[in-house]
């Protein structure tokens, strides 16, 4: 083989290896989850709201939009709090958070204390 034929191979076998390392298909648990919280917030006023609460309240990390827009919520405490607990919190933490940047570590410092770990992508 020549050095453009192997690394032409070589540049194949790192495109597909990475391409399988980093997919991002549900497992069936975590599909049957998904379906269980959305039908379980169906008849909610602010359904998605408790279908993201459900899912943090089943260990998922949930990317969750704030007034300061979006952060990823996941439960810390064990055991992890009930779906409406959570749906409590997200509410009461995003009514005291503001716009933007600080806004986001507005709802960040009102959600540690209670339990949860909060990611922004800032």
């Amino acid at each position: 083989m020549t050095r453009s034929t192997l690394a032409t191979l070589g540049a194949l076998f790192l495109t597909t290896g990475s391409a399988a390392a980093t997919s991002t298909a549900e497992s069936p648990a975590e599909s049957k989850d998904r379906a269980e919280c959305k039908e379980y917030a169906r008849p909610f006023e602010h359904s998605g709201r408790m279908k993201d609460a459900c899912l943090i309240s089943r260990g998922y990390t949930v990317s969750y939009s704030t007034n300061g827009g979006g952060v990823d919520v996941t439960a810390r405490a064990q055991p992890r709090p009930a779906a409406e607990a959570v749906a409590t919190d997200l509410k009461a933490c995003n009514d005291q958070s503001g716009m933007g940047y600080v806004g986001r570590l507005q709802f960040a410092r009102c959600m540690t204390p209670r339990g949860y770990a909060v990611r922004s992508g800032d």
